[in-house]
């Protein structure tokens, strides 16, 4: 099993997580959703209330569990294509409230270019909602292992928005104790694989951290989490 398989369904079994993550994305989401990398469904069993979900998905294993949650949801679309075949199809765009891209733009080489073809997906004042790992000085073994090309500073993602011509309604850090953790096991200890006893520690913990963060953000953290509105044109 690679690295990022291990991720997914490791996460699979961290609800507390999941649900965070979607907490954040939830007061932003519209009626009309494009998840991009859907991975195993950790994050779509939350999305499936809303009116239409396109799930746009490469790895033809996690396509097979996706198909399995289209089965029961009339509302639910699996697309088996990669993000750049899919900007430049012009039936799509401008055909979303919302594009989610939660821990998925790390992996994308051109991610300049990916940002700007989700915003092209996007209605006017529509969002494109990004969660992607923070702070570039903690990348390590864990991130390589993962196929992540970069960890984000907030001026990178800043810039990415500027560069599309995006308005930021909201980029702030999330998740303080993670960093550390990220940073012990994956710069000190050298693993390549995140840890799933600690991981399982970690979602125990996070009904805590997360009311601690909805008081006071962090200056810092694990990942960054931001909302771009495209703008009139």
């Amino acid at each position: 099993m690679d690295s990022l398989t291990h991720s997914l369904d490791l996460l699979n079994d961290t609800y507390n997580y999941n649900h965070w993550v979607y907490s954040l994305l939830r007061p932003k989401i519209g009626s009309a959703i494009l998840e991009v990398g859907a991975g195993i469904g950790n994050l779509t069993q939350f999305l499936l209330h809303h009116d239409t979900v396109v799930c746009l998905e490469i790895n033809p294993a996690y396509i097979e569990k996706l198909n399995t949650i289209r089965l029961v949801h009339q509302n639910v679309q699996v697309v088996n294509e990669n993000l750049e075949a899919f900007c430049h199809n012009p039936e799509h765009a401008a055909s979303f409230d919302t594009v989610i891209c939660v821990n998925v733009l790390e992996h994308i080489d051109e991610d300049l270019t990916a940002v700007q073809g989700m915003i092209s997906l996007l209605k006017q004042q529509g969002r494109l909602l990004l969660y992607v790992p923070a702070c570039p000085a903690v990348y390590g073994a864990i991130d390589k292992g993962l196929g992540h090309f970069r960890r984000y500073s907030k001026r990178a993602l800043l810039r990415c928005a500027k560069q599309s011509d995006a308005h930021v309604e909201i980029c702030h850090y999330v998740n303080l104790p993670g960093l550390f953790g990220w940073f012990w096991e994956g710069r000190i200890k050298k693993a390549s694989y995140i840890n799933p006893g600690k991981a399982r520690i970690m979602d125990a913990m996070v009904p805590y951290v997360a009311a601690l963060e909805r008081l006071i953000r962090p200056p810092v953290g694990q990942s960054l989490f931001a909302s771009f509105v495209k703008e009139a044109g």
